[in-house]
């Protein structure tokens, strides 16, 4: 499959997408890209496809990159129920703003599937990304930023260890831990017993990888958490405060309210009404200008195949 390259300054254009799921049996449908790009992010699995000439398997915290100009279709009816996230984006001919030849450092050059460990700050900027009043002005333009956004997290959380210098390396550690052992709430000096290091030194190498203290990158991690519960679950806002590890709910809807500007109703409200699409109803694809030919076989995803 051709792999997608970007430059680092350059801005895709969002097409549509949204949220997929069917029942055991299903099998993705023929269809082609005629010259944009889809975005997969599986959230039950497995999901099997032949994109072009590869095979691939999409599972749990999946993504691929599905690239223009390629056929795909499923290859074994699922025996579980699947859903997945779909976005179609196109990649401009030019970067916005070059000066110069192209470098590699100019450019984000993507692999065609990752595996991600928590998807929960992704699926919250597809969200959003998926909930924009379409209704505002520079809609388009938001779309766009957003879509370009959601391509560098999955860079950015995807980045080649091999490549990160020894304190990176020590802040990934760290903050794997720390994810792990979020429920016990663990304070600086458990984190710095981790590492053996002093907790000072933790804490001032943190604060120059990450932007933010150990302890608030703990909160922001729960926080978070809380954000994908209320997005992917009907679960009360008190059943919502305990499973992002808080054991006081009115430091939940205190810190909730720091973060993300709004009440945890409120955030509920503005994105969770994104667009599904199952083997009964058909998301029909924008044609844009850039593609002359018609998208007649775009229609849905798949459909349970005939047992």
């Amino acid at each position: 499959m051709d792999k997608l390259t970007i430059h680092k300054n350059q801005v895709v254009s969002y097409m549509i997408g949204g949220n997929f799921t069917a029942d055991s049996g299903w099998k993705h449908k023929v269809r082609y890209h005629h010259g944009d790009y889809e975005l997969m992010v599986c959230l039950q699995g497995p999901i099997s496809l032949l994109i072009g000439t590869d095979n691939v398997v999409l599972n749990k915290n999946d993504v691929l990159i599905v690239p223009p100009y390629t056929s795909m279709r499923g290859t074994v009816s699922s025996p579980k129920p699947i859903e997945f996230y779909w976005l179609h984006f196109l990649v401009p001919k030019a970067p916005l703003h070059t000066t110069g030849e192209p470098d590699k450092q100019s450019q984000i050059a993507f692999r065609n599937k990752y595996h991600l460990n928590d998807l929960s700050e992704l699926l919250i900027s597809i969200h959003e990304l998926l909930t924009i009043d379409t209704s505002l002005p520079l809609t388009q333009e938001r779309q766009d930023l957003l879509m370009t956004l959601i391509l560098i997290q999955i860079a950015g959380t995807a980045t080649d260890s091999t490549d990160e210098d020894q304190s990176s390396a020590l802040i990934d550690q760290l903050k794997e831990w720390i994810r792990t052992n979020i429920y016990k709430s663990p304070t600086l000096t458990d984190i710095a017993n981790e590492t053996g290091l002093n907790p000072q030194y933790v804490s001032r190498v943190f604060k120059k990888y990450v932007s933010m203290s150990p302890k608030h990158y703990m909160i922001h991690l729960k926080i978070q958490t809380a954000q994908a519960l209320l997005i992917r679950t009907n679960l009360s806002i008190k059943e919502v405060s305990h499973y992002a590890y808080y054991s006081d709910d009115k430091l939940f809807l205190k810190q909730f309210k720091q973060l993300s500007g709004v009440t945890p109703s409120e955030f509920r409200t503005m994105y969770q009404k994104v667009y599904h699409n199952n083997q009964v109803i058909d998301p029909v694809l924008p044609i844009p200008e850039e593609i002359t030919q018609k998208l007649d076989n775009d229609r849905d995803p798949g459909s349970p195949t005939n047992k």
